[in-house]
């Protein structure tokens, strides 16, 4: 009997100890105010870059520029001969030069019927056949030059130009080649043009970072082949759309590079001083938890266990950056939260020491 009553005592002591309050320590969110760095990666590009190809058919009998050669807009890079243009543009203006006489006496001859029929020398139905002859003529008139025009833009192709100021980053031709107009395929081009006087610096941006980007916000980038020197960008585009697969944004920098000291395709980094987003704070890396897929916080707010679902952003190692509008400094969050917590769970509160 007295055995039983000892088992019966311990059992109530444990039960009660059971039911005691966890004890938890807690610290305050603090507000994110400092502009956080963040540092990516990136390539340069050209700001503008055109592949260049020819319209006319012939073989080219000049080629004026070769690769890394600057050129200005407009300078010629190369010249194809093309005399089978060159005789259908001789036959046309000929061909214009011919129905331009035929609708010129075709327009006197109507005329003169005009003054004719008021004085019956010739009948009304043979006046409106000449005005009809006469209006024909016009018409193959304005067919003739209009073909003549076209084979004439034709024989302007066989200059090739150059559409802006760049360097020649690429030919695909030599002299002598036989160039295909229009009935060419990709391969067929004749140089690749490349302005490089301002540079994209072009970097794959998380969404922590992506949407705090402005307009006009300055970054420095680094290259290591440039030690020790730094380059100022400018924020100029953004796609607006993040890329499924890899979940980053395509953000577009302008880099000043007058000199063209800098190529294109060379890998640096940017650095940017990024403004806090809206509702952050900075708190303890082991206040966090993952449950289901979602980063959360445990709260003690009234000594009883709440949860909050939180965004995660930048990850300073002993403490993270996170975002929620449900967050203020006076919350109470639960450092090491114990997984066996649940929702409504009565809790002692013991806020940590600073």
């Amino acid at each position: 009997m007295k055995a039983l009553t000892v088992i019966a005592s311990a059992w109530i002591l444990t039960s009660l100890h059971a039911q005691e309050p966890v004890t938890v320590r807690t610290i305050a969110p603090a507000p994110a105010k400092d502009a956080t760095p963040y540092e990516v990666p990136g390539r340069t590009q050209p700001i503008e870059s055109a592949t260049i190809f020819t319209r006319a058919t012939g073989i080219v009998q000049e080629r004026r520029y070769e690769i890394g050669q600057l050129v200005k807009s407009g300078d010629v890079l190369a010249i194809i001969s093309a005399p089978e243009i060159d005789r259908s543009v001789d036959a046309a203006r000929a061909n214009v030069e011919a129905v331009r006489a035929r609708a010129r006496n075709a327009h006197n001859l109507s005329e003169r019927s005009s003054k004719l029929l008021k004085s019956s020398v010739v009948s009304a139905e043979e006046t409106e056949q000449r005005q009809g002859v006469a209006t024909e003529e016009s018409a193959a008139l304005r067919v003739a030059e209009a073909e003549l025009a076209r084979l004439e833009e034709q024989q302007r192709f066989s200059t090739v130009s150059a559409p802006f100021e760049g360097v020649i980053s690429a030919r695909n031709f030599d002299r002598g080649d036989h160039a295909r107009g229009d009935s060419s395929g990709t391969d067929g081009w004749l140089y690749r043009l490349d302005r490089l006087d301002t540079l994209r610096f072009v970097v794959s941006a998380t969404p922590d970072l992506a949407l705090r980007l402005r307009q006009g916000d300055e970054a420095i980038v680094r290259f290591a082949e440039f030690p020790g020197r730094e380059f100022t960008a400018l924020v100029a585009h953004s796609s607006r759309v993040f890329d499924t697969a890899s979940g980053t944004m395509r953000v577009e920098l302008l880099l000043e590079n007058k000199d063209m000291e800098l190529p294109a395709g060379l890998t640096g980094s940017a650095r940017f001083q990024v403004r806090p987003a809206a509702n952050s704070f900075i708190v303890p890396a082991n206040a966090l938890l993952l449950r289901e897929g979602k980063t959360l916080v445990a709260t003690a707010a009234d000594n009883k266990i709440g949860f909050l679902e939180v965004l995660p952003g930048r990850n300073f190692g002993r403490n993270v950056e996170i975002s929620s509008d449900r967050l203020n400094a006076e919350t109470p969050l639960v450092l090491n939260p114990n997984a066996m917590l649940r929702e409504g769970d009565a809790v002692k509160v013991a806020p940590a020491k600073s």
